[in-house]
């Protein structure tokens, strides 16, 4: 029976130990636009239906990281289809967009958060059309960076493949983004 407690009681010491060194180290990734152009090049093109009548077609990402922001800018090529008094129309261009980030620990995943479409070049739109083909291009980068990561963690260490851990900052720095993750949350970031 003693031997039993002894083993119980060493078996938490080390259980506390192991937490407490875990909980205490932030773990940070940096991530170069090229690495983050290339994620999500290998999940594209991204095609969809949207507002019932435009399919939209997204393409050829960019990913512009600008020192001291703590937002991921970037873009992609955007080709939007639909029928117009009978007509096939096709029409392309490029929008630029920008959001923030938040981890999936589930995923290890980064996501693009609240994606905003902050330039949109659609050339040829006629005037009936235009505001609802931006609204449908919106709804479609939404939709896209919504659903897939902008990276994803390979379950290679003990630091990636933890499934608790939090963000705890993100920062462009060197046009690299800087994630930080740990498993302590700030009271910030439980009110969230």
């Amino acid at each position: 029976m003693r031997f039993v407690v002894i083993t119980l009681a060493a078996l938490c010491f080390i259980s506390a130990a192991a937490y407490w060194a875990l909980s205490s180290r932030d773990y940070v990734f940096r991530f170069s636009e090229s690495e983050l152009r290339n994620h999500l090049d290998a999940r594209l093109p991204y095609e969809g239906r949207h507002l019932y009548i435009f399919d939209v077609a997204l393409d050829n990402p960019r990913i512009d990281l600008v020192d001291g922001a703590d937002r991921v800018a970037g873009g992609v090529d955007v080709v939007v289809a639909t029928s117009f008094a009978g007509r096939e129309l096709s029409f392309s261009g490029a929008a630029d967009m920008s959001g923030g980030v938040r981890y999936d620990p589930e995923q290890r995943a980064f996501f693009l958060k609240d994606p905003i479409v902050e330039k949109l070049r659609l050339g040829g739109v006629p005037d009936a059309y235009a505001n609802k083909a931006n609204e449908a291009i919106s709804v479609a980068l939404r939709e896209f960076y919504r659903t897939r990561p902008l990276y994803v963690l390979e379950p290679d260490t003990a630091a990636k493949s933890a499934a608790h851990l939090f963000l705890k900052d993100v920062a462009v720095k060197d046009e690299q983004l800087v994630v930080t993750l740990g498993l302590k949350q700030t009271p910030a970031e439980i009110a969230e």
